[in-house]
């Protein structure tokens, strides 16, 4: 079941936990590869059908050098470009939660991919999550740990599913059984009131708050596990060279799998 859709990308985080004086550093701009990483999340999507992308950004946002760095990395590639719709976020501090709600409210599509502007993955998680999708209210991807990963595990969202539902979600939660990898598809409507209700109930929430939501509503919540896909939350210096180490030129590794050049 392959569906056409918009998505949502949340980049409007602080990265606080990177040592850098600039202020308007974006780890999102990080090099990668052949590129950076917005870029390889952006064209992974196109490669998936989606085209339509909602951006969710802060203020401190440079959009001359993100649509610069885009644009030239598209005619590299010689490709038709998507449509990039940024969404500014003015209260951050609000949590990634509240950048959803924000992005939710442009989505025009009856179904959405989320995506983090920090994770990265060897297999174009996008096209494989939109795939396998059969009509639930939110499918996670979630690994297994079948494998050594090269995540830092304390850092990891840890999820218990059972029977392909999630029963809980959480940074803290003392049993669990896979890990929440970053990308989400989510019923547009469905979600649309969900975090409506959130944010008028609560000033700061996040993405789990939103999914913990949902499960309380008795919605269909389910999890899609990519046993054998290597990926990274790039939230830290440590994390970034991790990166780099396993994606680079010659690496038998590549970016959401693009062998782009």
């Amino acid at each position: 079941m392959v569906i056409i859709l918009e998505s949502i990308i949340l980049a409007a985080g602080y990265c606080s936990r990177f040592n850098f004086d600039n202020s308007a550093f974006k780890k999102y701009m990080l090099p990668l590869e052949r590129s950076n990483i917005l870029n390889y999340i952006i064209i992974a999507m196109q490669k998936a059908n989606i085209n339509k992308i909602n951006i969710i950004v802060d203020e401190k946002a440079d959009f001359f050098h993100l649509m610069t760095s885009f644009n030239k990395f598209i005619e590299k590639l010689a490709i038709d470009p998507p449509d990039l719709n940024f969404i500014k976020n003015s209260n951050p501090e609000r949590e990634n939660g509240f950048s959803l709600f924000l992005g939710i409210n442009e989505v025009e599509s009856n179904y959405f991919i989320l995506s983090m502007a920090d994770h990265v993955f060897s297999e174009n998680i996008y096209l494989h999550l939109m795939k396998n999708y059969s009509d639930e209210d939110i499918i996670l991807a979630t690994d297994p740990m079948k494998i050594n990963g090269i995540y830092d595990l304390d850092d990891c969202t840890k999820v218990y599913g059972n029977n392909l539902d999630i029963k809980m979600i959480g940074k803290k939660i003392p049993n669990y059984n896979r890990l929440d990898m970053g990308v989400f598809m989510m019923k547009s409507q469905t979600i649309r009131k969900v975090t409506k209700k959130i944010e008028k109930e609560k000033q700061n929430f996040g993405v789990s708050d939103i999914v913990l939501s949902a499960i309380s509503l008795n919605l269909k919540v389910a999890y899609l596990d990519f046993p054998n896909t290597i990926w990274l939350d790039i939230d830290t210096d440590i994390e970034y060279q991790k990166l780099t180490n396993t994606f680079y030129k010659s690496s038998k590794f590549h970016p959401f799998n693009l062998e782009l050049f």
